[in-house]
This record gives structure tokens, sequence and C-alpha cells, in this order.
């Protein structure tokens, strides 16, 4: 009945939208894309490989829900645009290449199509990051957790990390990679470090995002490497990690050690466990 329902949506949005995009199916997808038929072939075949390598990695952690098939729109620029415009609820939007959108409905992932798509990694990472982010959807994961679990997979399949620069962002194009890490260390203090936990940092302007995605980038590899050889600890951690307390009950219970201690290994000395109460 799900499958269907979505079947019927993607008629009245390719009618809607009058934008030469097609539906096409896979065993676990419903997509919607402006590709020909090769091309609607790649699509299902990278999101299938996708997720058949993340449910293999999760586990148990990934949502086993049997609400039909998987949805993925795959749109041009100006559509795309259009289209998550919807579910943000200020003017500001930001940059993005794709997003997992829930609204209170259908949970589905959104992806802007890119230039040379055929070829070009960064839509196989962006569709990796956001199938990510679908699959522990159910878990409400703090913001930096989810973010850093989706960008492991974004790496692990998307052909390894970018630059430190591109991971940035424009503005810190042309500086060098130690010259980076000193102004990332320096730009951080205790005050804005508990955005960052809270996730009230995460919804400003595109500069201080990318250094959120940098911080959660770094903290969830530390995390990883501290938890090597206890795979049972290190899941445990995540599927027990509450927004409320940006999961420092979890890293305590399950890792040993306080959140606050694992930054300070990225950042140097200085106060940065989460405090709830300042939020």
């Amino acid at each position: 009945a799900y499958t269907q329902a979505v079947r019927l949506w993607f008629a009245r949005f390719v009618r809607a939208a009058g934008s030469g995009l097609c539906a096409t199916e896979s065993p676990n997808f419903c997509a919607l894309c402006p590709f020909e038929k090769s091309g609607r072939r790649w699509l299902l075949q990278t999101l299938e490989s996708a997720r058949r390598a993340i449910l293999e990695a999760l586990g148990t952690l990934a949502w086993s829900g049997t609400w039909g098939k998987q949805v993925a729109l795959v749109l041009p620029p100006r559509l795309y645009a259009r289209y998550t415009s919807h579910y943000f609820d200020s003017d500001y939007m930001g940059r993005s290449a794709g997003l997992m959108i829930t609204g209170g409905g259908f949970a589905h992932i959104a992806v802007q199509v890119m230039p040379r798509w055929d070829s070009d990694q960064q839509m196989q990472r962006t569709m990796a990051h956001e199938l990510t982010h679908n699959a522990l959807c159910h878990l409400k994961l703090p913001r930096w957790l989810d973010e850093g679990i989706a960008m492991s997979f974004e790496d692990q399949l998307g052909g390894g990390e970018v630059a430190l620069a591109d991971r940035l962002g424009a503005t810190f194009e042309g500086v060098g990679t130690r010259a980076l890490m000193a102004e990332f260390t320096d730009w951080w203090t205790p005050e804005r470090v508990q955005g960052f936990w809270s996730g009230e940092l995460w919804n400003s302007e595109q500069d201080e995002r990318a250094l959120c995605y940098e911080l959660a980038r770094l903290l969830f590899r530390l995390i990883r490497q501290s938890a090597d050889g206890n795979r049972a600890h290190f899941r445990s951690f995540i599927g027990e990690a509450g927004a409320d307390d940006a999961g420092e009950a979890a890293a305590q219970q399950y890792l040993g050690r306080s959140l606050g201690d694992l930054v300070m290994v990225i950042l140097g000395e200085g106060d940065w466990s989460p405090e709830p109460v300042l939020w």
C-alpha cells in the first residue's frame, strides 16, 4: 500500500513539475529522476549498492520498518531548491547537495543532480550520506553524531575523504592544511561547543555549519578508533545516545569517557563537555 501511494505521488509530481522527470523502481527503491534509461539503471544500482553496504555495517541499528520501498528524488537544481524549500522554517536554506526529509510524512531523500552525474563521485557521496540518515532516522540521534556517522559512510562509499579546504568551503580555499587546522581549532570556544552539542549552531550560516561538520567528522573518527575491538560497546553507544544530553551519558557508559575529554584531544585544553542546562 505504501509503495502504491508513492507511485501515485510520483505520477502527480511528474505532471506538476513538467520537467522531464521519470519514475523508476528497483527491489528496494522508488526513484524519480531526469535521466534516460542508462542513467536510471546507474542510479538504481548506486542506491541499491549503498543501501546494502550501510545495512550490513549498521546491523540491528538500522531501521527495519516495512513501509514499502525507500524513496529517492533526484532533481535538477531549480526544482530541487523549490521542492526542498518547503521543509525550511526560515528563508535561509544554505547550500546543500542533498537532504533527508521527514517533515511528518514519508521519510525520503532528495538529491540535486550534479554535472556529469554518471561519473561524479559527489553524487554518490551525497546519496550514501542521505541514505545513512534514512537508515538511522528512528534513533533520534544528536545532530553531531547523526552527521558524523553519515560522513563516515560518505567517505567509505564515495572514494575517501575530500580535501580539508573543500570540506570547510570556499572561504578557506588557498589556505594550507596546517594553517586551516590552526584556524579551525582557534575558532572553537566553550560557548560555541555548547551550540554544537545542542544542535543550535548547525542552523547557522554556511561557514559555521562547515566547522560543525568537521568537528563531528573528527570526533566520530576518534570515537570509532577508541572503541576499536569492542564493537558491541560502540554500537550500544550509538543506539543509546540521545539528543537531550548530546550522547554524554551513553559515552560515559559505553566508551568509558566523557565527550568533553574526547573533544579535548581535538581542540586542546578547555571545558568542552555538554552542558544541557545552558541550552
